[in-house]
């Protein structure tokens, strides 16, 4: 499975993660790598097109309708960091990343595409992964 991680976390981050997850045949990248800078919506097509079925972010997209239903619509599995994250060093940041990763990519392909979900701020044997879902 093909991952993308968003401009607001480290490109090493991602990198790491392509190192560890490449031993279960999935790729990670930066959103730099192919699209840096560019505007949320337009990110989402161009991962799509990339065959990026994953996008790990600290932005909370559900906030925006216009960008839920893009997600929605184009079928990418969002995983937003909740807002503790933001507190994190980086080491401590890579390290919880790391340790959800094996939840993640599960949750990937159990849950259905087109839909946001958050990771808490607390070791993966702790919490546990929520769908967000529409206000509307």
């Amino acid at each position: 499975m093909k991952v993308q991680i968003d401009e607001n976390l480290s490109p090493a981050i991602a990198r790491a993660l392509n190192a560890i997850a490449a031993i279960d045949e999935h790729e990670v990248v930066h959103v730099t790598d192919f699209a840096k800078g560019a505007p949320d919506l337009d990110l989402f097509k161009r991962a799509i097109a990339r065959g990026i079925r994953v996008h790990v972010t600290q932005d909370h997209h559900q906030r925006r309708p216009v960008e839920r239903e893009a997600i929605a619509k184009l079928g990418l599995t969002v995983f937003v960091l909740a807002s503790g994250w933001n507190k994190m060093e980086h080491y401590q940041k890579a390290a919880w990343l790391i340790e959800w990763w094996p939840k993640i990519m599960q949750a990937a392909e159990l849950y259905a595409q087109g839909t946001i979900h958050r990771v808490p701020s607390c070791n993966a044997r702790r919490g546990r992964l929520g769908q967000i879902k529409d206000k509307r």
